[in-house]
């Protein structure tokens, strides 16, 4: 079987990480836990997804928890890292959903440094927002990413340090919507 390979236009080359089966297989069991979780909740939790590139994992779990008949919200913020000096994080949409009082599941594609993150999760747990609930669900985390102010709870893998493509990862806003996962070589 020839090995499923991207050269984008710059000249990188990308190798295939997780295929769609492997990727489908892990967002179901992800939906599962998060079922298990919320067996009695009183207001339905909001899937908060990050744009744009969680909006491609949310989409799926999203499709998974209705097939599993598990009632839940969807909304999303849209942030903006400068990569800068400062690392900048910039909110360019706030969710629209009243978040007080509610269970709410951050729905990302991929955490790696951490810093939007854990912008998010301050921006998340200030007095502005009174959440019953905090959880994170990514289908990729880096491993040397920096130290994180929240866990974790619903994670795909734990990858190197390598750039992704795919499934909602992009390299100048490209490659997106490839159903596989790729990795770059270097």
């Amino acid at each position: 079987m020839k090995e499923k390979v991207i050269v984008t236009t710059d000249g990188k080359v990308y190798r295939l990480l997780k295929n769609r089966k492997e990727i489908e297989a892990k967002v179901k069991e992800l939906a599962i836990r998060i079922k298990q979780n919320y067996p009695n909740a009183i207001n339905p939790p909001i899937l908060l997804f990050v744009m744009t590139g969680g909006l491609y994992l949310g989409v799926d779990l999203s499709r998974v928890l209705a097939e599993l008949q598990f009632k839940f919200n969807i909304d999303y913020v849209s942030l903006k890292r400068n990569y800068d000096q400062d690392g900048n994080v910039e909110i360019l949409n706030y969710p629209r959903t009243r978040l007080n009082g509610r269970d709410v599941i951050v729905v990302e594609d991929l955490i790696d440094e951490g810093l939007t993150m854990n912008f998010l999760h301050l921006l998340l747990t200030s007095s502005s927002f009174d959440l019953r609930s905090l959880q994170y669900c990514t289908l990729f985390m880096k491993k040397h990413h920096k130290e994180l102010s929240f866990k974790v709870k619903y994670l795909g893998w734990e990858i190197g340090p390598n750039w992704l493509i795919g499934n909602g990862m992009d390299s100048d806003e490209c490659y997106r919507g490839q159903l596989d996962v790729y990795q770059s070589e270097s």
